[in-house]
């Protein structure tokens, strides 16, 4: 039987499935080759196919196989060919010695060419290098770089357009083990960012900065914008009905612009045709809250006080909080309707807590109003308005909305909602935008009166829906160009704030004032209260008047009674330090402490306040060095080991013989020598430490005097915070 070939097989396996079509990776798999080879080929040959699914008819087939079977024909043939000619070639042949000089010069000519080049580049290298020091050098000592903390390497080095190994290679000079993603604190960037001479400043959130700049280069238009105002007061003294009274005066309350309180927080229309914004908030915790996440809303305080009644604590908290902001007061005296109303009085005992109207000489305008009557109650938009003028505020409507958060919550019906007030631009349907670490797209606004708008500008409240998650109150709210770099700019921000809940660090606290002080803070902010009035003022005219030039102290509250929870909140929003005199905190306001890392000292004694204040002042509460005994061992027999020196035998009398830590030689109640240990052992075997009523041997570094009866003290110096 005759052998087939490989080309007649090739033929007999296609005239067999002649009578079906076939596909091409079937085919490509009977030639040994790749669907993707085949394709191509089939391309070569004008026969269109989409993929290695296609089928191929009977005449594509054969056309495939004979020209595969061509080129291994002329395939076959080249290699004859050369053998041919190989064995034609009967002896070698022969070069000149002049022909192997000019190639070894060749090669010798190409290998200099290398090396000249590779010198070339190697220079070319460090002379950039060098140009971008010199660069970085001379930049412009004003120039600051801001980064958030908790930035990586490899975001810093594309900040400063610096390569990334030229920053982990200067980390690691700095004793820094770092990795290019690697988190790294502020004190740390700092660090890293003055070796290749530039500085830094660490702020807030993440891109806020970015942001802000191109969002400020949209627009030039600036108009006057209606000023934001926060009611506070004590309990019972008016604020709400106050606010009811505003709201039943306003003529088009029920129209755009006029008042509710759907989103906490409305506008009111006076007379002449301009608002005040007002916002609603339950006593002073959200204003806290906002103040401690770093938000600015309020423009103005109304501090309501009743007139037949007196500066209560409630009310001196709302006076502490608006200094503490920085933001002007308008005292509303209410209550002007009943006979007992003696304003006068109200006057003076704001005067007693520095708080001077315009009519005892002060610079704080002061309005008295009756929300029964509704007497004085446009005079009190008047102040305020008057008040709004001298702050001189303005907005851009042009730019892209910048926005805070007032609060948020879930509506069963329209997802997250959340109230925000417009600060500056317009907020529009359709805006993507980012809020603290939540982003989102605006699918809808409502205004105070819960009607769709389309649109919302500077100081309006507004309902906001479309956002991923709910936010806090104090938030940013920013619009950006897309939602991509929405949820780039969020993800960013919550690993920075995972980030910083991890390392936890604490607020201001009297131990590390002294550092705080070092690095150009030198203001100790100090809420005094003490078990009575006369107490609490002695302590802060005594502290007061420590004041230097380069140190100071600012009591942001002082007064009679217990630490409270109002205490703790103004003292996390001010970075301040609680002092107790004679009185302690109660259980709330020592949860709030904790959790909020706020240092609250109380003393018994006015002279231990002094000391310690001027200690912190001075930046001497340090921590205190400390000696803590470990062990004795009573030295039994001498031993003299050549080639080691003098082992003492002894017998370890209490505590415990470490060997790594300090030790002291005593013979007659004397300190002979003080030093480290050579050697530590329990009969032959080296031991870490040997505990009470053990034998061991032991060598002290360079000292031999030893005599039996003297004893070998183990001690070390621990460092313990102060006790306040």
């Amino acid at each position: 039987m005759p052998v087939q070939t490989a080309p007649d097989r090739a033929v007999e396996m296609t005239e067999q499935q002649a009578e079906k079509k076939q596909r091409v990776y079937e085919l490509a798999r009977e030639l040994n080759i790749s669907s993707e080879a085949l394709i191509k080929v089939l391309t070569d040959m004008n026969v269109a196919v989409k993929s290695h699914m296609s089928t191929l008819t009977e005449d594509q087939r054969k056309g495939v196989v004979a020209r595969f079977e061509k080129e291994k024909q002329e395939a076959r043939d080249r290699a004859t060919t050369k053998s041919r000619k190989r064995k034609k070639r009967r002896k070698k042949a022969v070069v000149s010695a002049e022909a192997v000089k000019a190639v070894r010069d060749t090669v010798a000519q190409l290998g200099s060419n290398v090396a000249r080049s590779q010198k070339k580049r190697r220079r070319r290298y460090r002379e950039e290098k060098q140009e971008r020091h010199e660069k970085l050098s001379l930049t412009d000592e004003d120039e600051i770089l801001k980064v958030t903390e908790f930035t990586s390497p490899s975001e810093l080095a594309e900040l400063m357009d610096i390569p990334l190994n030229e920053v982990i290679a200067k980390c690691l000079e700095l004793g820094l083990m770092t990795t290019a993603n690697q988190r790294l604190d502020a004190d740390t960037l700092a660090l890293v960012a003055a070796e290749f001479g530039r500085q830094i400043e660490t702020v807030s959130e993440y891109g806020a900065e970015t942001i802000e700049q191109r969002r400020v280069g949209k627009s030039h238009r600036e108009v006057q914008r209606a000023p934001v105002v926060t009611i506070m007061g004590h309990v019972d003294h008016g604020k709400t009905a106050l606010l009811d009274r505003i709201r039943s005066t306003n003529v088009i309350s029920t129209e755009a612009g006029g008042i509710t309180q759907h989103i906490g927080a409305y506008v009111a229309s006076v007379p002449g045709g301009r608002n005040v914004t007002f916002i609603d908030t339950p006593g002073h915790a959200a204003f806290t809250a906002m103040r401690n996440r770093g938000a600015q809303v309020t423009d103005i305080v109304v501090l309501v006080v009743a007139s037949d009644s007196r500066v209560m604590p409630q009310t001196e908290e709302a006076i502490d909080h608006a200094r503490a902001a920085g933001v002007p007061i308008v005292v509303a005296i209410t209550k002007m309707d009943l006979s007992t109303a003696n304003p006068d009085f109200i006057k003076q005992d704001l005067a007693s807590h520095k708080v001077l109207v315009e009519e005892w000489s002060g610079d704080v305008q002061c309005a008295e109003v009756s929300a029964i009557t509704g007497a004085g109650v446009e005079d009190l938009l008047d102040k305020i308005l008057v008040q709004a003028d001298m702050l001189d505020l303005k907005a851009y409507p042009d730019r892209p909305a910048r926005a805070t958060v007032l609060e948020g919550r879930v509506d069963p019906y329209r997802g997250t909602v959340v109230s925000i007030l417009v600060q500056d631009g317009t907020i529009k349907t359709g805006d993507s935008f980012i809020a603290g670490q939540c982003t989102g797209r605006v699918r809808a606004l409502y205004d105070q009166n819960n009607k769709q708008v389309d649109e919302a500008g500077p100081s309006v409240p507004i309902q906001l829906i479309g956002c991923s998650s709910v936010p806090e109150a104090g938030d940013s709210v920013t619009v950006v160009e897309s939602e991509q770099e929405a949820r780039e700019i969020g993800l960013r921000r919550h690993l920075v704030e995972r980030e910083r809940e991890l390392q936890a660090h604490r607020k201001v606290t009297l131990e590390d004032f002294f550092k705080a002080a070092a690095e150009g803070d030198s203001t100790l902010r100090l809420i005094v209260k003490a078990d009575v009035q006369g107490s609490a003022e002695a302590i802060v005219d005594s502290l007061t008047s420590m004041n230097t030039e380069e140190v100071s102290v600012d009591v942001i509250r002082s007064g009679a009674g217990g630490i409270t929870e109002s205490d703790v909140m103004l003292a996390a929003a001010s970075g301040a330090v609680i002092i107790g005199f004679r009185v302690r905190p109660d259980s709330r306001a020592r949860d709030k402490a904790a959790s909020t890392s706020v240092d609250i000292q109380c003393f018994n004694i006015i002279y231990d306040v002094e000391d310690t204040v001027k200690k912190a002042l001075s930046g001497l509460l340090k921590p205190e060095q400390r000696e803590e005994f470990l062990g004795s061992a009573e030295i039994r027999q001498i031993f003299r080991v050549p080639k080691i020196g003098t082992i003492a035998g002894c017998y370890v009398m209490g505590g415990t013989v470490k060997r790594n830590s300090k030790f002291r030689l005593v013979r007659n109640g004397v300190v002979v020598w003080e030093g480290q240990l050579s050697s530590l052992k329990h009969f032959k075997e080296d031991r870490r430490e040997v505990a009470a009523g053990y034998e061991c041997g032991i060598g002290l570094e360079g000292y031999s005097d030893l005599k039996p009866g003297d004893t070998i003290e183990c001690y070390e110096i621990v460092e313990v915070s102060r006790a306040l």
